[in-house]
């Protein structure tokens, strides 16, 4: 008779196991081929060659998102260092991909005949149509490492327009206020915000500073946004440190932000207009940036340091009395 154990064994060996990806030439050729088809499936968003494609223009030619080129190329790397277990994951419920690969094509397809209530569902369909390609190809499990680079790729698509606009103006106010009531401190100046703009007198000297979009600090936000989850996600840190990182991005940039319409004002009113527009203020815009990267990194390098474990180390006294315990007891033997 065969016991109940064996016929388990038995049954398991026959069931069929899962299929796990695997990645030879003609799985490379295959995702060659199913790139240029996406491409060219979404070429009035991805276009490179003039006129630009809606999102290849933004990168080239709004200074908001001229980081946009890199993001793909950080998205990929996430998922180099995740490519071990990738390769581990099996092939199963291939069927979601489809469904929402199909989905995807067919809100673009919706939003390219003009029914669309806003223009963000072109590229928010692409990236649905994207998730739908890697589950349909790769199965549902290997969705467990490839979100993070997945939503990583948001960081490449411009904000809607009224979202934008609607988060840039009271950043253009919050600005100009603090602008004014740091440089109210400034003897001999009388200065006032009035919505956005800042008007000053000095020594009989008059004008009206105005804070534009570009000044709202949404570029440096953005930037730095994209820097902070970038640094959380590859450095080997503990989540609550990651969650901190990323909280810390808005907060620094807008900070620094402040400090650079304060700049700005100060240089148009005690040094020349010319030296708060132009080249000049395009310099400073990037030399704050690059302090709010050296405030983030502090903030990093802090929070690496706070605690530090120390390696436990064994009592060195524990030897020895056991080697004693043992003498005793060799002796009452």
């Amino acid at each position: 008779m065969t016991s109940s154990a064996e016929r388990m064994t038995v049954e398991t060996a026959a069931a069929p196991q899962p299929a796990l990806l695997v990645f030879d030439r003609a799985a490379w050729i295959k995702s060659a081929v199913i790139a240029v088809l996406f491409v060219a499936t979404f070429w009035h968003l991805l276009s490179f060659i003039p006129p630009l494609g809606t999102l290849t223009y933004a990168w080239v030619y709004e200074a908001d998102w001229s980081h946009g080129p890199l993001i793909p190329v950080f998205a990929a790397y996430l998922i180099y260092t995740r490519w071990e277990q990738v390769r581990r994951c099996a092939v199963r419920h291939t069927w979601v991909g489809l469904v929402i690969l199909l989905g995807g094509l067919g809100l673009y397809l919706w939003s390219l005949a003009g029914m669309a209530p806003f223009g963000y569902l072109r590229p928010l369909s692409m990236m649905i149509t994207l998730l739908g390609v890697i589950i349909f190809l790769c199965g549902l499990p290997v969705l467990y490492y490839a979100w993070l680079p997945w939503l990583y790729l948001f960081f490449a698509i411009p904000l809607p327009q009224r979202l934008y606009f609607a988060w840039t103006n009271p950043l253009r106010r919050i600005g100009a206020g603090v602008a004014a009531s740091v440089l109210s401190l400034i003897p001999g100046l009388t200065i006032e915000r009035v919505g956005s703009n800042i008007e000053y007198l000095y020594k009989g000297a008059t004008g009206v500073i105005g804070v534009a979009d570009a000044c709202s600090g949404m570029r440096s936000t953005v930037t730095l946004c994209a820097l902070g989850v970038a640094v959380a996600c590859v450095s080997q840190r503990p989540l609550w440190q990651r969650i901190v990182l990323v909280l810390s991005c808005v907060p620094i940039a807008t900070f620094c932000n402040f400090i650079r319409v304060t700049i700005t004002c100060w240089l148009h009113i005690f040094v020349g207009a010319e030296y708060a527009s132009g080249q000049y203020h395009m310099m400073l815009g990037l030399v704050i940036i690059v302090l709010a990267f050296a405030i983030f990194s502090g903030l990093s390098w802090v929070l690496a340091h706070l605690f530090v474990e120390e390696p436990v180390q064994a009592d060195a006294r524990a030897p020895a009395a056991e080697a004693a315990h043992g003498t005793g007891r060799s002796r009452d033997a």
